[in-house]
C-alpha cells in the first residue's frame, strides 16, 4: 500500500465518520515533506505515516498529545521528534533525518485535525492499520482478528 492508498482510505473513513453538517473542512495528508522545517502539522494533533524508498507504507502512528503551555496540541511534532526523527548535525537545526530504528524511512505523511475534531485520529489510525497491516505494525494489526 502506498500514499495513495492511504488518501483512498482515509476518504472512506472520512465518509463513515465525518459530520458534514458541521461545515468544517475535511483535513487532508500531506506528504514530501523534504526532512526540513515542520513536520506536516506539526501545530496539530493526528496521524502520521512513515513511507519508504518503494513508497509503501510502512508504519502508521498517532500524535495527539495536548501539549505544553508554549506548544499546545503539538502532537505529531511531539511524537516524531520523541521517536522517529532527529536533527541532522551535519546540517544544522531545522534539517532532519531519521532516527537509526528508521533508517528506510525516506518521507513523512500526515493528517492534523482541528482540535475540536482530534477525537478522531486514534479511530483512522486503527481504521488504517488494519486495512493496509503496515509493516512495521504487524503485531496491532495481528491482534484485531
Amino acid at each position: 500500500m502506498n500514499f495513495d492508498d492511504l488518501v483512498q482510505l482515509t476518504g472512506q473513513f472520512f465518509e463513515r465518520h465525518w459530520d458534514k453538517a458541521e461545515n468544517v473542512e475535511l483535513p487532508v495528508w500531506k506528504n514530501n515533506w523534504g526532512w526540513q522545517s515542520s513536520v506536516p502539522y506539526h501545530n496539530k494533533g493526528g496521524v502520521y505515516a512513515l513511507i519508504d524508498k518503494d513508497e509503501a507504507v510502512i508504519y502508521v502512528g498517532l500524535g495527539v498529545s495536548r501539549g505544553n503551555q508554549l506548544y499546545k496540541e503539538h502532537g505529531i511534532s511531539r511524537r516524531l521528534l520523541s521517536h522517529v526523527i532527529a536533527t541532522d548535525k551535519s546540517k544544522g537545526r531545522g534539517y532532519y533525518t531519521p532516527k537509526q530504528k528508521w533508517t528506510e524511512v525516506i518521507d513523512i505523511a500526515a493528517i492534523g485535525f482541528p482540535k475540536e475534531f482530534c477525537y478522531l485520529a486514534p479511530a483512522l489510525e486503527h481504521f488504517l492499520i488494519e486495512r493496509i497491516s503496515p509493516v512495521r505494525n504487524r503485531t496491532l494489526a495481528a491482534n484485531s482478528d
